[in-house]
């Protein structure tokens, strides 16, 4: 069963969705067409709570001015998923910042992602939100990306960034939640095909790439 046939089946009350600038729905050239507007679409238009920041990375590792990055996700995550019982979806997508950040490698870096990625998770599910929550991976970059951005956001590697996708589908198989793998679909389309002219969001068809592997994520298996 998909995310979406699973989250129409609870009867849940609302959609929570986290994240930086792509989640926000930056570039989209409507908000509806933003990926969050989209899945909301996708559930009968359940009210929508966007708590996405732009700029903002996941982890609260130190940057290369010896600061951790404002508003940071693990920062911010309990007043935003955690501020009262509820019955919402949470959608998470992180990762794309902190893949992007070279400035600050002994700190800042895929082990600190992992790590912080997964004490924000154990949280939301020890307040018994996992069978509403999935995580994707960070979306996909083109070639050219790589070197737009701000100071210290520039010169990361496709292999680099691919070790950000790799930590996000462990830790949904780890902790036995659902995957959305935006990154790979994205990838799928080719090279800056779902990209808008700057390079470092996603165009109309990105977000709605987007939506769709949330709308189809499914709880990963453990590799044997």
């Amino acid at each position: 069963m998909t995310f979406a046939e699973h989250l129409k089946s609870l009867g849940i009350s609302g959609i929570r969705v986290f994240g930086d600038s792509i989640t926000a729905g930056f570039n989209a050239s409507q908000p509806h067409l933003a990926w969050p507007a989209l899945f909301a679409a996708e559930l009968d238009a359940l009210p929508l709570y966007n708590h996405a920041i732009p700029g903002t990375v996941l982890q609260a590792s130190l940057l290369a001015d010896g600061k951790a990055r404002a508003d940071n996700g693990v920062s911010r995550f309990a007043g935003a998923l955690l501020d009262a019982p509820h019955r919402d979806a949470i959608l998470i997508l992180y990762g794309y910042n902190d893949a992007r950040y070279t400035a600050a490698p002994d700190s800042m870096n895929a082990k600190s992602f992992r790590r912080d990625y997964a004490n924000m998770l154990e949280k939301l599910i020890e307040a018994g939100h996992a069978e509403r929550l999935a995580i994707g991976s960070p979306p996909h970059i083109p070639d050219r990306g790589f070197s737009v951005g701000s100071t210290g956001f520039t010169g990361q590697t496709r292999q680099g960034f691919e070790v950000y996708v790799q930590t996000v589908r462990e830790l949904a198989q780890n902790f036995r939640i659902f995957y959305a793998p935006v990154y790979e679909r994205m990838k799928a389309y080719g090279d800056g095909a779902l990209a808008s002219p700057d390079f470092t969001h996603p165009n109309d068809a990105g977000h709605g790439v987007i939506c769709e592997a949330f709308r189809d994520a499914v709880v990963p298996e453990k590799p044997v």
